[in-house]
C-alpha cells in the first residue's frame, strides 16, 4: 500500500502536478538522502526502508523491495517518515497543542509592492497607482500593465533621456518591470534598482543594484548590459541571470542560466558560462557549478533551502514576511534543507525547519523568536 501511494506521490511530481505539500515531502527528503550520503558510497535502499519501517507500529514487513530510482525512494520513505510523525504526535498530543501555541499568531507572505522614485524626486507607489500611464519624462512613459509591472517606452528622442529613476521594494516586496529595452528585471523583496529613463548611457545599457533581482536581458550585441552592485560589475550581451547582493549577507552571487557573462571587481575577472554560480566576498571571485534552480527558487515563489544555515534561512524569511529575528541561545554550525512556496504564511516555513529536530521557534506579533 505505502509503495502504491508512494508512486502515485512521485508520478505527480514527475508531472508537475503535485500539491505543494507532496513537492515539499519528495524534495526535503531527496536533499536529506544527499546530505548524509558518503562521498561515492553506494545507498543500500532496501536497508533504508526496513529501517524506516521498524520505527513503526505493527508488525514489519520484511518483503524484499526492487531498487527503484533515487526519487523513488526518497518518495517511499517520505510516506514512511509521515506515517512515523502522525504516529508520534498521536502519541503526545500535547506537542502538537504546544506548536499550535506557537503558530497562533501566524504572519502572513509578502506581496506584489514597490515604489518608483522619479527624477524630480517625486514617489509613486506602485501597488495604488492605477493601470495606464503613470509618469512621463523626457519623451519616455511609465506605464503600469494590467498583470502589476512597469514598463517603459521611448516615445520621442531626448537629450534629457538619461533622467534617474528607482525603483524600490520593501521588505515583504517584490515587483517587476521591462525596461526601454525589452529586458525584463523581477526585484526581490528589500531591493533597489536605479537606472536611466532611456536606459543607456554613454553607449551602454547600466544599471546599479541593491538587494537581489532576476533579468532577462533582450540582445543587443552594439550595446552591453551593466549591473553594478557595489564595485562588483556583471556585464552581458544577452542573457538570463541572477544577482544576489544584499549588504548583510557575507558573500555577492551571481548566477547565470543562460548565455555567458563577465563579472569584474577591482581588476579581478571571471567569464560565467550556464549553470556557473560566482561568489564574490570583498574582490575575492570564485566560481562553481550550481543547481540553478536553488538560486532563482524566490522568483518561481518558492523557499529552497539546501544545506543553508538557520541564520541564512532566516535573514530570507525576514526580508520576505518583513519580521525581526531573535535567537535564543548560541547558534550551532548546523545546516538546513527544505522546502515551501513563498505563498504560504510563515508557519509553513518555519514547521519544514522545525521537522529537523534542530531548531524550534515561536511568533510573539511580529518578532520570530529561534530556539537551538
Amino acid at each position: 500500500m505505502k509503495d502504491q501511494i508512494a508512486k502515485e506521490i512521485l508520478d505527480r511530481y514527475l508531472a508537475g502536478k503535485s500539491s505543494i505539500e507532496e513537492q515539499a515531502l519528495v524534495e526535503t527528503w531527496y536533499l536529506d538522502l544527499g546530505d548524509k550520503q558518503e562521498v561515492n558510497a553506494p545507498i543500500d535502499y532496501d536497508f533504508r526502508y526496513q529501517q524506516l519501517l521498524a520505527t513503526l507500529p505493527g508488525p514489519k514487513k520484511t518483503q524484499v523491495i526492487p531498487l527503484w530510482s533515487r526519487l523513488i525512494a526518497a518518495a517511499i520513505a517520505l510516506i514512511v517518515i509521515g506515517a512515523g510523525l502522525f504516529y508520534y504526535q498521536a502519541q503526545d498530543p500535547k506537542r502538537g497543542l504546544h506548536a499550535m501555541a506557537n503558530y497562533a499568531n501566524d504572519i502572513a507572505p509578502g506581496k506584489v509592492g514597490a515604489t518608483l522614485t522619479l527624477a524630480n524626486g517625486k514617489k509613486i507607489r506602485l501597488s495604488d497607482a492605477a493601470n495606464g500611464q503613470i509618469a512621463k519624462q523626457a519623451g519616455i512613459s511609465v506605464i503600469k500593465t494590467a498583470d502589476g509591472q512597469i514598463t517603459y517606452k521611448i516615445e520621442e528622442s531626448s537629450s534629457n533621456n538619461n533622467q534617474v529613476n528607482t525603483l524600490s521594494t520593501a521588505v515583504g516586496e517584490t515587483y517587476s518591470l521591462i525596461l526601454p529595452d525589452q529586458s525584463k528585471v523581477w526585484l526581490n523583496a528589500a531591493s533597489s534598482l536605479t537606472y536611466a529613463a532611456g536606459l543607456q548611457q554613454q553607449g551602454q545599457r547600466r544599471v546599479k543594484l541593491v538587494g537581489e533581482a532576476y533579468f532577462q536581458v533582450a540582445k543587443d550585441a552594439l550595446h552591453p548590459f551593466v549591473v553594478e552592485s557595489g564595485s562588483q560589475q556583471v556585464e552581458v550581451l544577452g542573457t538570463e541571470f541572477n544577482v544576489n547582493s544584499y549588504q548583510d549577507e557575507e558573500v555577492f552571487r551571481t548566477t547565470l542560466l543562460q548565455g555567458s557573462v563577465k563579472l569584474s571587481d577591482n581588476g579581478a575577472t571571471r567569464i560565467l558560462s550556464p549553470g556557473d554560480q560566482a561568489t564574490n566576498a570583498k574582490g575575492q571571485l570564485h566560481l562553481a557549478t550550481v543547481d540553478t534552480e536553488l538560486a532563482v527558487a524566490w522568483k518561481n515563489n518558492k523557499f529552497i533551502f539546501e544545506r543553508l544555515h538557520i541564520e541564512e534561512i532566516m535573514r530570507m524569511i525576514s526580508r520576505w514576511y518583513n519580521v525581526e529575528v531573535i535567537y535564543q541561545g548560541e547558534v550551532p554550525d548546523v545546516t538546513f534543507w527544505g522546502s515551501v512556496s513563498r505563498f504560504e504564511n510563515v508557519s509553513k516555513a518555519l514547521i519544514s525547519l522545525e521537522a529537523t529536530g534542530n531548531v524550534h521557534f515561536k511568533i510573539e506579533g511580529r518578532k520570530i523568536y529561534v530556539f537551538m
